[in-house]
Formats: structure tokens, C-alpha cells, sequence
């Protein structure tokens, strides 16, 4: 997963490189052409200037001009041009006999007089590719891998925390009706349960998960189910091997038995306050235990967070 991310992110970084070093090449190649018109146009405006006292060659007056003058006043003007963009060189005015280096590239360009067509002939310094080559755009694609891999590193960490909080096993409620425990799954914290209580709350969890909505109160006698149920597993723990005994009347002393599944829970869910609400049995209040509003029914079990061994 991680080794598809970190190609994910050289591939962005490659092309937002590519991106940087195309729109600079773009923007290098413009330039230069730019340059060259610019010095296209000084040189021009620089001889149109002077042509009335350069002697030119004129066939038509069969004159041959004066070749030194018009070496001296190229060699005058290159002075003045050399240190411009591109390193311009004037090499000749009105002639094609001029000698130049093959490392530079060469121009030449004419324009109109009232009376004849003036060309002149510059070279260039010639673009390289090094010249068109950006190192602030490989840093800035560098600073840009970098900075998606941070923050790519850090989404992992959250997620890998998270993946780390929700693979940390949840608080379950476990009941052994083979030790006769209730066990918190999380703190393995265990509390021993006599026979009556622990079969009692055991059925009392299956049949509100059965009658989520049942309103269960003490002045009224059991369902006939949760008795049922109660005895299915008082039987469960005669198979068990746990007792030889009478099976108990589940309905006397029904608020003893509260009482008792009560401070066992106590005992082993003081830090688990989601499951102590879930499975702890109301207490009465107001009028006393005997309260016919006091229901002792347990609501909203989540049946994934309850584990009942030797069922």
C-alpha cells in the first residue's frame, strides 16, 4: 500500500515537473525570440541612422564604397552592442563576405530606404538546452514530492491510529457458565456468581434482547419466558456439573438476586461505563423497591457486546 502511494506520488511530482520545466521552456524560447527582434530592430535603427555617412557599395553608381570606414563603424558598433541579451556581433552591411563562428547562430535582415533595400547580416549567441533547462522547476517538483509525501505520511499515521483504536478489542460482557464468572473481556477483570443470580441474569439479557420494548416491574409476577429461561439455564449448569440442588423459585426474592447481579457488575465494569448502562439493572427510586414505576428491564443491548460460554 505504502510502495503504491510513494509511485503515486513520484508519478504526480514527475508531471508537475514536466509542467514546471514546459511552461519554463515556453516562456525561455519566447523570451529569446523576443531578444532577437529586439536587436533586429536597434541594429536597424542604428544604420538607418547613420546611412547617410556610411559609403556603402552602390552598383547602381558603379562605387564600391570604402570598405576600412565601414569596418571601422562595424567594429565601433559591436563595441557598443556586446554586452547586450544574446551577445550580439554585427558582421556585415550591404555585403556576403564576413566570417563567423559556427557555435552562433546567424542573421540576416534588410529593410526598406526611399532609394534602396539596406541588408545587414548579425550572429547570436545560439540557445543550448542547458538554456532551457529550469533547476527552480526540479526543486520546486523535489519541494513538491516532499511536501505530498509528509503529507501523505501523516494522513497514514492518523489512519494507522485509527486502524489501531478500532482493531483494540472492545469492552465485552463475557458470562462462563462453565466457571460460573461474569468476565469484562477488556480489563479480564472476573467476579464468581452463585447459581440463582448468574442464571437469572443470564436469561433476563436474552429476553430483553428478545423484547427490546417489555417494561419488566417487581409488583408484578415473572413472564412465563424469563422463567423459562432462567430454568434453561440452571439446567445448563446441572449438565455442567455445578449443582445437585433444587432448581430455585426465580420469583422470590427478586430484588436479593438484583441486588447480587448488581455488585457483581460493580465489581468488574467500573471503568466501562457504556457496558455497566447496558447491562445494569435499574435500581428503584421514589417510592422504594416496591415502586410501580420502578422497571427493571435492561434496554438497548447491543447483543455483540455480550459472550456467553457454555451456553
Amino acid at each position: 500500500m505504502l510502495n503504491v502511494s510513494r509511485n503515486k506520488i513520484i508519478l504526480i511530482a514527475c508531471l508537475s515537473y514536466l509542467v514546471f520545466q514546459l511552461s519554463y521552456g515556453l516562456s525561455k524560447y519566447s523570451s529569446i525570440n523576443s531578444a532577437k527582434n529586439n536587436l533586429s530592430v536597434l541594429i536597424e535603427n542604428r544604420i538607418a541612422k547613420d546611412l547617410s555617412r556610411l559609403p556603402l557599395p552602390d552598383p547602381s553608381k558603379s562605387s564600391a564604397g570604402n570598405l576600412l570606414a565601414i569596418e571601422n563603424y562595424i567594429s565601433n558598433l559591436n563595441q557598443q552592442i556586446e554586452n547586450l541579451p544574446l551577445e550580439p556581433k554585427l558582421l556585415a552591411i550591404q555585403s556576403d563576405k564576413f566570417n563567423f563562428e559556427s557555435t552562433r547562430q546567424l542573421i540576416k535582415k534588410s529593410f526598406q530606404t526611399p532609394n534602396k533595400t539596406i541588408t545587414f547580416v548579425y550572429s547570436v549567441k545560439k540557445a543550448s538546452l542547458w538554456d532551457y533547462f529550469s533547476l527552480a522547476a526540479l526543486l520546486a517538483a523535489f519541494g513538491f514530492y516532499f511536501l505530498i509525501e509528509y503529507r501523505y505520511k501523516l494522513k497514514s499515521q492518523k489512519q494507522n491510529v485509527t486502524i489501531e483504536q478500532d482493531n483494540e478489542e472492545r469492552a465485552r460482557l463475557v458470562i462462563d457458565l462453565e466457571k460460573k464468572l461474569l468476565i469484562n473481556s477488556r480489563t479480564h477483570a472476573t467476579v464468581p456468581l452463585a447459581n440463582k443470580p448468574l442464571c437469572f441474569f443470564t436469561a433476563l439479557i436474552e429476553y430483553c434482547v428478545l423484547h427490546p420494548d417489555v417494561l419488566l416491574n417487581q409488583n408484578k409476577d415473572l413472564p412465563d419466558e424469563l422463567v423459562s429461561l432462567s430454568n434453561k439455564y440452571f439446567y445448563r449448569l446441572t449438565e455442567l456439573g455445578h449443582t445437585i440442588r433444587k432448581r430455585p423459585n426465580f420469583s422470590n426474592s427478586l430484588e436479593k438476586t438484583l441486588s447480587e447481579i448488581r455488585a457483581a457488575l460493580d465489581e468488574i465494569l467500573l471503568d466501562d461505563l457504556q457496558l455497566k448502562e447496558m447491562f445494569f439493572p435499574p435500581k428503584a427510586h421514589g417510592e422504594g423497591s416496591r415502586s410501580k414505576l420502578h422497571h427493571y428491564g435492561l434496554k438497548e443491548i447491543d447483543s455483540e457486546l455480550v459472550e456467553v460460554i457454555g451456553k
